[in-house]
């Protein structure tokens, strides 16, 4: 047994020289101030709920302002192709005044000129066999991958801050439990203590519980460092630079809790995954742009209406015949635009968009068949956790029992120091490994949740199914 080996060294190694209950409690904690901390001055922070974290994070994170600002951006893309279809009304203006060396030899009596100009200018999409169309159809599309982008950052946000909470939770219980582990072992160390000083019992008692009491300090050590690290964790999925301290608040575990039905999961997945979603609307995206790049051969029609107005003073070009004031005029008609040699270009591109068509389908086939093994193995994970927590509540049930009985056993002088202490450790070992299986199931299903683009939750009383 490597806990009675253990005392054995220490009882060597110290010469049967009886330390005082003073004396081991300096040596177990010197060198650090924080050992001597109660709970309540090492679980220090803000109380928060798990809906207030979440809610925090996604209007802190950088990322999630990100994919919101691109998501407007498309928005305005497809105005933009939808503008092609609206009237494009400009103006143009002109006032040149100058000279010329030439109109001195050209124009007796030239002198300098003053030339104004206005052209306005209406041009009119009439028909353009669907180029136009399929333009507004992509910038929809990719409108809609943009909103499946944020929808997955979402899901995968809330997925995180879950899963740092219940981590959170998991270390407050580890931390509560290992608390109670030294709070058990100095109890034993005084009964052990108290058992030699009045001569019924032995040394190997004593230095027994020493062993216990350091093992428990140690274990207390790193439960403090997971809680502490758990909620530096915390205020990083969130998005705080400056981790500030959290205490999460007490939450059932059934809120969790999903049924399993595989087959049904994975149609689930596929109707619901954001990602699969995004690849979807790149596909459509795809298609119009094929449809855009069989467009360009054909023509397209747009009406023109064009008004003139001018004013060139007749004395400054010296013709007798030029009009001197201000004159007009005003043009209506249409252009037809046919094409008949790009170069190839027209065709490489109708080949590119097949290209990346057959791409963005050979990506969508690649998705369905990992999410459908996302799927597969979070319903794994979470089998196998609620087996672990079952195991893990039976030992639990087993080594308090254990423990209770050795107690008794040990005060009316059936069972030895040795046994007390493995019991504690058991015990001990057997809470720590429960608190564990519990989160560990939750954390599973909010992984298999979110294999299925599902993280809804719905709300419920604080849970009191901890030890």
């Amino acid at each position: 047994m490597p806990v009675f080996l253990i005392s054995i060294v220490v009882s060597l190694l110290l010469g049967g020289v009886a330390v005082s209950p003073c004396k081991a409690a300096s040596g177990e904690e010197s060198g650090s101030v924080s050992m001597d901390a109660s709970l309540a001055d090492i679980m220090t922070g803000t109380p928060v709920t798990l809906s207030q974290v979440v809610d925090e994070a996604l209007s802190r994170r950088p990322a999630l302002k990100d994919f919101r600002h691109q998501l407007v951006a498309q928005k305005d893309v497809v105005g933009e192709a939808r503008s092609a279809y609206m009237p494009q009304l400009s103006a143009n203006y002109q006032n040149i005044y100058g000279n010329s060396f030439l109109g001195v030899f050209l124009f007796p009596g030239f002198q300098y000129f003053d030339l104004n100009i206005l052209t306005v200018t209406l041009n009119q999409n009439i028909y353009d066999f669907g180029r136009t169309a399929s333009q507004v159809k992509q910038a929809k599309m990719a409108r809609n991958g943009a909103k499946s982008a944020l929808s997955k950052e979402v899901l995968d946000l809330r997925q995180d801050v879950t899963v740092a909470y219940l981590n959170l939770l998991m270390t407050q219980h580890a931390l509560k439990t290992a608390y109670a582990g030294v709070r058990d072992a100095r109890h034993h160390l005084a009964e052990a203590e108290a058992r030699l000083s009045a001569g019924v019992g032995i040394r190997l008692d004593v230095t027994q519980a020493r062993v216990n009491l350091e093992t428990a300090l140690l274990q207390r050590i790193r439960a403090i460092n997971d809680f502490r690290t758990a909620q530096i964790e915390l205020s990083h999925s969130i998005g705080i630079k400056k981790n500030p301290l959290f205490i999460a608040r007490e939450i059932s575990l059934d809120r969790f809790k999903r049924p399993i039905r595989l087959e049904a999961d994975i149609r689930l997945a596929y109707r619901d995954r954001p990602d699969l979603k995004q690849i979807q609307d790149q596909i459509l995206a795809g298609e119009a742009r094929l449809d855009n790049a069989k467009s360009q051969n054909w023509p397209s029609i747009n009406g023109i209406g064009q008004y003139f107005l001018s004013s060139i003073p007749g004395q400054a070009l010296g013709i007798s015949y030029m009009p001197n004031y201000p004159f007009s005029t005003f043009n209506i008609g249409g252009v037809v635009n046919v094409p008949i040699f790009e170069g190839g270009l027209i065709t490489r591109q109708i080949h590119e968009a097949r290209a990346r068509l057959a791409s963005d389908n050979d990506q969508m086939a690649e998705a369905r068949l990992r999410i459908s093994a996302e799927v597969r193995e979070a319903a794994l994970s979470v089998r196998a956790a609620q087996q672990r927590w079952d195991e893990a509540r039976t030992a639990y049930e087993s080594a308090r029992e254990n423990d209770q009985l050795v107690e008794r056993s040990f005060k009316v002088g059936t069972a030895r120091s040795v046994d007390v202490v493995d019991a504690e450790t058991s015990l001990r070992q057997a809470r720590e490994d429960l608190v564990q299986a519990r989160y560990d199931w939750a954390i599973q299903m909010v992984r298999y949740r979110h294999s299925l683009g599902d993280m809804s939750l719905s709300s419920a009383v604080p849970s009191s199914d901890h030890p």
